[in-house]
């Protein structure tokens, strides 16, 4: 047989047997998120994200002074495939200076600490989206704990460029809230997405069967809990970084500024509780699954994840809209410390004394103290109200 012909069988049969095996093997899945991260090659992805300073709910009856991203706490989440070009224009309409700090790979000029933007400019960060991960952004201005505390945080999430299992995707971003103190150890409020306790009256929906993927991130300041989800030992990628391979777990640890997936399936339909364990359950991460089977008619991809994913933040984020009730006017909740200007009426310069003790920061007075005090200025900024409805004081204001 002539030897091109021969070369020419060999070619098409070549051609047919790959094209026979690239039909037959598995096509990489996908996350079907909103506007669809995941792509064949990279793309340019870019965000507007605006400081802005207002008042929040973060519990029933509990309003706020709120340092934000577009808004609300956490602000929004970010999205991106391995390997796009991410462009963030920041603009600062807040009153203090602001940054954008990522965690992940990226050089100096975008990591967000030296380069501090003042009130009324802005900054615009260009990188790379690597490596496939959760990560989290945050201000970092210092004192950094205040920042993030008053609500400068989001998510960020960084898709493998080969694509995911169907999942049913939330995200949860862990932060704190003090009425009075932005640096304690121990907050007043430890909640997820900016308001305590609203998965328990908003269960998270479920299908029996489908995988649950929770993008986690701890933007704390606290030590450590563990993170407990009930009726499953779940699957955790340590840190958030996709590279990671996957553990078994029944509950586990994510400190400040660190991140972790889990992904959890149910088989038999019921309410089942996720929270951190310890003190924090009690203070507004008790929350739950609601997880039922899926109708005859559910949808893939929409009522169901069976071949294709369903992202939940846009009903997360609305969920978190309608709590917080963003107002740049709002009216801030008195606590049961209220500044003496309030109870006064005026601006006074004051010493509490009750049963002989005085009020904290200050000394105990007595009478020959109170006469050698009278140059003196000594100023309270909180005043426990509840301590003197049942106990004998003396308010002396001092000239």
């Amino acid at each position: 047989m002539d030897r091109t012909i021969v070369m020419l069988v060999g070619v098409i049969s070549l051609g047919v047997t790959l094209g026979i095996f690239f039909l037959d093997a598995e096509l990489p899945l996908q996350s079907f998120a909103d506007k669809n991260s995941v792509h064949n090659s990279p793309i340019t992805r870019t965000y507007t994200v605006i400081a802005e300073d207002t008042t929040l709910e973060i519990a029933p009856g509990t309003r706020v002074e709120a340092w934000t991203y577009n808004g609300t706490i956490p602000g929004p989440t970010l999205r991106a495939t391995e390997g796009d070009r991410v462009i963030i224009n920041f603009i600062n309409n807040g009153k203090l200076p602001h940054t954008m700090h990522f965690h992940g790979d990226h050089n100096e000029k975008n990591d967000g600490v030296f380069q501090e933007v003042l009130p009324g400019e802005s900054y615009t960060y260009d990188f790379t989206a690597e490596p496939a991960g959760l990560f989290m952004y945050h201000c970092h201005v210092m004192p950094v704990s205040e920042h993030i505390r008053n609500g400068l945080y989001g998510a960020f999430i960084v898709d493998p460029k080969e694509g995911l299992e169907p999942a049913r995707e939330y995200v949860l971003v862990k932060g704190e809230y003090d009425l009075e103190d932005q640096e304690t150890w121990t907050p007043d409020y430890v909640f997820f997405n900016g308001y305590a306790d609203q998965y328990w009256n908003n269960p998270l929906p479920v299908k029996t069967g489908e995988k649950v993927r929770l993008y986690y991130v701890d933007m704390g300041a606290i030590a450590a809990f563990g993170f407990h989800i009930h009726g499953t030992i779940f699957d955790t990628i340590i840190s958030g970084i996709w590279e990671n391979e996957p553990i078994k777990t029944q509950t586990w640890e994510v400190s400040p500024g660190n991140a972790a997936i889990f992904e959890a399936t149910w088989k038999e339909p019921g309410r089942y509780l996720f929270h951190l364990h310890g003190v924090p359950e009690e203070k507004g991460t008790m929350a739950y699954f609601d997880v039922r089977d899926a109708s005859s008619d559910a949808v893939d991809g929409v009522d169901v994840a069976r071949t294709k994913s369903v992202d939940m933040w846009e009903w997360q984020k609305q969920i978190a809209i309608n709590l917080q009730q963003p107002d740049t006017n709002g009216k801030i909740t008195k606590t049961s410390d209220s500044s003496l200007d309030d109870i006064f009426g005026e601006p006074v310069n004051i010493c509490f004394k009750i049963n002989q003790y005085a009020l904290p920061n200050t000394v105990v007075m007595d009478d020959s103290v109170y006469r050698k005090a009278k140059d003196l200025q000594f100023k309270f900024t909180k005043l426990d109200q509840s301590l003197i409805k049942d106990l004998e004081y003396t308010v002396f204001i001092l000239s």
